[in-house]
């Protein structure tokens, strides 16, 4: 999905290679890009219960001009975003995040995730199409294998997809608000424990 957002915005000739600071601006690649991306943020179920298929005007010939509420919205998110972000490190941010690989250099994911020692919190949506629940579920469960112990998986069930983390502040909230809790909680005992065996002043 980013790499079809890189294209449409490289595919604008505004981009011009990257050298369009202080000439025209690549606003369509940009809006397209963020049509696309809009796409991934919530679930099917979501966006069928918010628009299904209700037209903008029913009374309206059909044409290739936007008929539909859906493409209406989406047209007004790409418009709202296209000229608030520069496209240049739209570009590179997306590329970045998809040459990460944790396993570089290390041999292997488990490798590479066995230098996290720290506590971890991993919340996944069943509705995310664009970090996908069984992706959560596999990096928690090698965390674990690599070692970790202190790792807490939530799994939210929820209509709103990817934005389920801006939106369902209950879900998310009690999920975040029980992972300081049982850590802080856990932090406090295992002091008392070292002072008591005289180890920590």
């Amino acid at each position: 999905m980013r790499y079809l957002q890189r294209r449409t915005i490289m595919s604008d000739t505004n981009w011009n290679n990257g050298h369009y600071y202080g000439k025209a601006y690549p606003k369509i690649g940009m809006k397209l890009a963020r049509e696309i991306a809009t796409i991934t943020y919530r679930s099917g179920p979501e966006w069928d219960m918010r628009f299904g298929r209700n037209r903008i005007d029913p009374s309206s010939q059909p044409s290739l001009c936007p008929n539909f509420m859906i493409e209406n919205y989406l047209d007004y998110q790409g418009e709202a975003f296209c000229t608030k972000f520069d496209p240049n490190s739209l570009l590179y941010i997306s590329k970045a995040m998809d040459l990460f690989d944790i396993s570089e250099d290390f041999g292997s994911m488990k490798a590479g995730l066995s230098r996290i020692k720290c506590p971890v919190l991993i919340l996944g949506v069943q509705t995310d199409i664009l970090f996908p629940i069984w992706q959560q579920r596999e990096l928690a469960r090698e965390l674990h294998e690599a070692g970790n112990k202190a790792v807490t998986f939530y799994e939210l069930n929820s209509i709103f997809g990817h934005d389920t983390f801006l939106l369902d502040l209950n879900g998310v909230g009690a999920a975040v608000k029980g992972f300081l809790e049982t850590n802080l909680a856990k932090k406090d005992t295992d002091g008392e424990h070292k002072k008591d065996d005289g180890s920590q002043q």
